[in-house]
């Protein structure tokens, strides 16, 4: 077994570890928030339960539950995928290998935190949570998602990689509310703070939509989705805060019509190049003598070269 697969099996490995690690960890904070208040409105330790009741913006309960384990089941799957003897010469998942294990060991340091119920735990998850989301953009453009037309499996199954980014940038801007109430750098005013609410969930619905089309990338749009619907959710029917859940919901509707729209259609503009149809993939890993880049057998790479540049020039 050379290096290149024991890296891929290793990295698997400590990728579902910290997926594992990170749901028990929860589960277990959970049981213990259960044990000490059965009135909390989230499932989380009492502190996060009293900083999270107080953030206008953070989502329901439910939002969390479905994303977090449609997220964690499809980066299994890829993770295995990227582990088969199959997949030793695929230089998309090459490249993500040190994006794999940057991303993973901050969610598991996130998981480490999220258990605690203390006021600098709070702060330090958000902290950890905004710098994965670089470490989770990075493995998205090391995938290549957005750039080249990869076959099936591959392309269904890095799916997980766009919501676990498009996530990451909910909870970023989620999170911040969370730190700024924590160390008392807010002061809850519901005058003032509907409205700005209200401000900060149609900038963020902005963003997402102008980054999604940035990354090419319709799969990005749907976390949000979640988000927004599980900010309306939390606040419909309760007075006072109209404002607040109409908007949430309108940007929920918004962009599940526009995920309706775009997610079928794979990209906003098409694939810069594609290698659905090649049987022998180009890797990058030993030059001749030409200055030219070549692995494996020469006729079979020139093969793939040619049939790569027939499907860019019908696309």
């Amino acid at each position: 077994m050379n290096t290149n697969r024991l890296w891929r099996i290793a990295t698997a490995v400590f990728a579902v570890g910290s997926i594992v690690y990170t749901a028990r960890s929860s589960s277990r904070s959970r049981r213990d928030s259960i044990q000490d208040n059965s009135k909390q409105e989230y499932d989380v330790p009492v502190e996060y339960s009293e900083v999270f009741e107080k953030n206008l913006i953070i989502p329901a309960g439910w939002a969390f539950g479905v994303v977090w384990s449609t997220v964690y089941s499809g980066l299994t799957a890829l993770l295995v995928h990227q582990a088969l003897p199959a997949q030793e010469h695929n230089p998309r998942y090459q490249k993500a290998l040190p994006w794999w294990w940057s991303s993973f060991a901050l969610n598991a340091l996130f998981g480490r935190f999220f258990s605690e119920s203390d006021e600098r735990a709070i702060v330090a998850s958000d902290l950890v949570t905004k710098l994965n989301l670089p470490s989770a953009l990075a493995l998205h453009h090391a995938l290549e998602i957005g750039k080249t037309d990869v076959p099936a499996a591959e392309r269904y199954l890095r799916i997980p990689v766009s919501l676990y980014s498009g996530w990451l940038t909910a909870a970023t801007v989620v999170g911040t509310p969370d730190t700024l109430l924590t160390a008392n750098m807010w002061e809850r005013d519901n005058e003032r703070d509907m409205p700005l609410s209200a401000g900060i969930l149609g900038a963020t619905g902005v963003v997402g939509y102008v980054v999604a089309r940035q990354l090419n990338d319709p799969w990005y749009m749907v976390p949000f989705i979640a988000g927004f619907g599980g900010v309306a959710s939390r606040h419909w029917n309760k007075p006072g805060k109209e404002v607040l859940a109409f908007t949430a919901a309108a940007l929920a509707a918004t962009y599940v019509g526009l995920a309706a729209y775009w997610v079928p259609k794979k990209t906003f503009r098409p694939y810069e190049r594609s290698v659905r149809d090649a049987d022998y993939e180009i890797v990058l890993d030993e030059s001749d003598l030409d200055g030219s880049i070549y692995s494996g057998q020469h006729h079979e790479t020139q093969v793939a070269r040619e049939r790569q540049e027939a499907v860019a020039e019908f696309s």
